[in-house]
């Protein structure tokens, strides 16, 4: 009977023991995206502990009620709780140091910003919430040594490690995939990128080829999109200004069990803006869902469609641009863009160390238009000979469709990471372009255009990409780290010329392949946890685009062109985090660079002619004054030589590139004040020193100062902001040139007061 009390009483103990345990569920969501968090580390004293999935969702099982849980996430800010006291939803806080934010595209995968030995920047959610931008150049110019140059109508160029570049040197990128395939390059793609479906963008400055192939080479811009909220929230907003923009639009998103979604549409446009034959329409869809499909495995599917059509003016001359005329040269200029995206991604946790990720995607893209650039006079005022009012120019249309995979493994332990990867990617291209007469009236208006029978271009080119890659990081200490990778690229162009030999575009059906190795070395050494440095060497390459290589009427003999970047940089942390500098050197330089050489009749050809040197000081510098108020002060010192050029027996050599101004730099000045909560105003300063409009350094542009007042506040369930964009109204060009033809000016936007509105059914 003694033994029956005793064993009578274990249970009623261990009975009591189990009430004071309890199970835990919930969510893990960033505080600014409301999105649930994958992958956070939930574990309570005793480390017993779990990480969430996909949508952010978790579970603890016989918890001690007093135990404390703590919630760990990199790039976030640790919280913890007791048990009894743990919320349903836990909404964890970003770190707001650059330096321990997390980037994605340096390895595709997460990484803390400080390990890895790049030029890395993140402009995450809170900033593009905050700054509300219309064009994404408001974004991308608070980086370090970074200039999109805007054209009007979110046409634009682009500088980063290059002067202001039309060319292939630049890659975007969305959630880590190539928007346009190999040889396609468009220097307006960004056009196709929805605004409103991004969460946040990293830009790697520098080649980067070895992780992902050609055009990664001045830089490499990637767009990651916004992911389904862990709980519901729907989302109309509205906002626009006094030079004729508009945008509305609305985002729905949840998730349910294991399934999150989350989709967007909008529609932006102008109408009668301060520059005449200056309309343009925007309509932008987009749809991810992400799926749980057991404890290892998850999968991701993103839409993305945009329909882009604008008035296309073009730049104006001295006498219009500094007498501040707008009235348009060109009165039926336009461009056409319609673009889709697909993907589905799985990956797959197959071991505690090793992780595969298997995506497929498929792209469609037209760009027609009729284009200013194009027109050219019939008279030339060097010779003094042909018609004064007439023109001749072309409607063209470029179509491209891609399907293609790409594979990734990765092996992770202590102290190695290795990962491997291959990408396929097939793009049959079609081009064609038909020549139009032009009459240019004595005030110099291009005005009406005549459509010809007459087809100067129609090919189509089969561009197939296959890409082997590797990526190895090796922890020698807990303050040193090494890595190396590498890419080999084959990359074949099919072409079939539609027309006969003695057309313009006559150049017979070939076939051209161009295969390319590029490495990349980096080492990472922490002196301590507010001291590091950092250098690697890089080999960037891109092959001829399609464009360069079947224009003309023959195939031109043109190599890849090849580019070497050494560079070194250091990360410093003053006065317990206050005060975060960020610096990197480099040299870069090109041989074989492919150069557009005017001729003597205004055309121009592709060649293989000059050799470049382009080197430069990028600086980040924040300053937490107090919690309330930053000041960030970005920008890059740099020159951008001919080492040799010679075209058409004029030596170049030793002249600065046009379009290279030595100092480009950003501040901003941001206060959030405690007395009013939930609420901004911040001051920008974008700067633009002089430089060169021609090869013969015969002429500068004078380079500019832009202001930008920004603020917003947010209450229960609506948010209301207002910008004032270039606040003084000065009078700037976005980008400057000289030619036989004359000089150019892209005149930038006038002040504009920008008022927006949002309302969220939570």
């Amino acid at each position: 009977m003694k033994k029956i009390f005793i064993i009578l009483g274990m249970l009623l103990t261990f009975q009591s023991i189990i009430a004071q345990n309890i199970d835990l569920k919930g969510k893990v969501i960033d505080s600014q995206t409301k999105e649930g968090l994958m992958g956070v580390n939930v574990y309570v004293d005793n480390n017993k502990g779990t990480v969430t999935d996909i949508t952010g969702y978790y579970e603890l099982n016989n918890v001690p009620k007093n135990a404390m849980i703590h919630i760990s996430f990199m790039g976030y800010e640790k919280v913890s709780y007791k048990a009894l006291e743990m919320p349903a939803v836990v909404a964890l806080k970003p770190k707001a140091d650059q330096l321990e934010k997390v980037v994605i595209t340096a390895g595709n995968e997460r990484q803390q910003r400080k390990g890895v030995p790049i030029s890395i920047t993140q402009i995450a959610a809170k900033e593009l919430e905050e700054t509300k931008p219309i064009t994404l150049e408001e974004v991308l110019n608070k980086a370090p040594g970074v200039m999109m140059v805007d054209l009007g109508n979110e046409q634009h160029s682009m500088s980063i490690r290059q002067p202001i570049s039309y060319k292939s040197v630049f890659l975007y990128l969305e959630d880590g995939i190539p928007i346009r395939t190999t040889g396609v390059f468009n220097h307006n793609a960004l056009i196709e990128i929805n605004h409103s479906a991004l969460k946040k963008i990293e830009i790697i400055r520098g080649p980067y080829s070895a992780m992902y192939g050609s055009g990664a080479i001045g830089g490499a811009i990637n767009f990651i999109t916004k992911e389904p909220t862990a709980t519901p929230n729907y989302n109309v907003y509205a906002m626009g200004n006094d030079v004729g923009y508009r945008k509305i639009g609305a985002l729905a998103s949840s998730s349910f069990n294991k399934t999150g979604v989350i989709a967007t549409i909008d529609y932006s446009g102008r109408r009668d803006g301060y520059r005449e034959h200056s309309d343009y329409d925007k309509v932008s869809a987009f749809i991810k869902m992400n799926n749980q499909l057991n404890d290892k495995t998850y999968i991701k599917t993103a839409i993305n469609y945009i329909d882009y059509k604008t008035d296309m003016t073009g730049g104006l001359d001295s006498l219009y641009f500094y007498g501040q005329d707008y009235t348009s040269q060109y009165r039926f200029t336009y461009r056409k863009v319609k673009a889709l995206r697909y993907y589905t991604q799985l990956v797959s946790n197959t071991s505690d160390a090793n992780q595969i990720k298997a995506t497929v995607f498929a792209r469609y893209n037209d760009v027609e238009q009729n284009p200013h650039y194009r027109i050219k006079d019939d008279y030339k005022p060097w010779a003094h000979t042909g018609d004064p009012n007439l023109a001749h120019g072309e409607i063209n249309d470029n179509t491209f469709y891609s399907v293609g995979t790409i594979l990734q493994d990765n092996y992770k332990t202590g102290k190695f990471n290795l990962t491997g990867g291959v990408s396929v990617d097939y793009s049959p291209n079609s081009y064609y372009a038909k020549y139009i007469r032009v009459h240019k009236t004595d005030d110099a208006i291009y005005d009406t255009y005549q459509e010809t029978d007459s087809l100067k271009t129609d090919y189509n080119v089969d561009v197939l990409n296959i890409g082997l890659y590797a990526n190895a990081e090796y922890k020698i200490s807990k303050s040193f780290k090494l890595l190396a990778s590498a890419r080999y690229d084959n990359i074949n162009y099919d072409y079939q010329n539609n027309l006969g030999t003695d057309a313009y575009s006559g150049a017979p059906d070939s076939k051209d392949s161009f295969n390319a190795f590029t490495p990349k070395f980096g080492a990472v050494y922490k002196v301590n946890k507010d001291l590091s440095f950092y250098a690697n060497y890089s080999k960037g390459f891109r092959p001829p685009e399609v464009g360069e290589l079947y224009r003309g009427v023959k195939v031109p003999g043109l190599d890849p062109v090849y580019y070497d970047n050494y560079e070194t940089g250091t990360w410093i942390s003053l006065f317990q985090n206050k005060l975060v500098l960020d610096l990197a050197y480099y040299v870069l330089k090109a041989e074989n660079e492919i150069i557009s050489v005017k001729l003597d009749n205004g055309d121009r050809v592709n060649q293989n002619v000059a050799e470049t040197t382009h080197q430069g000081l990028e600086f980040s510098l924040q300053y937490f004054a107090t919690k309330e108020l930053s000041l960030k002060l970005n920008g890059a010192v740099s020159s951008h030589t001919y080492d040799v050029y010679t075209p058409k027996g004029k030596d170049f050599s030793g002249n600065e590139m046009p379009g290279a101004p030595k100092l480009v730099m950003s501040s901003e000045l941001k206060y959030h004040p405690a007395f009013l909560k939930n609420s901004y105003i911040g001051l920008e300063w974008f700067h633009v020193d002089p430089y060169y409009m021609d090869d013969a350094n015969t002429q500068e542009y004078e380079g500019y100062d832009i202001f930008n007042l920004r603020m917003g506040k947010k209450f229960d369930k609506f948010k209301v902001w207002f910008n004032v964009l270039n606040l003084t109204d000065a009078l700037y060009a976005t980008s400057a040139s000289k030619s036989a033809w004359g000089t150019s000016y892209r005149p930038g936007e006038k002040r504009s007061f920008n008022i927006g509105l949002s309302y969220n059914f939570k």
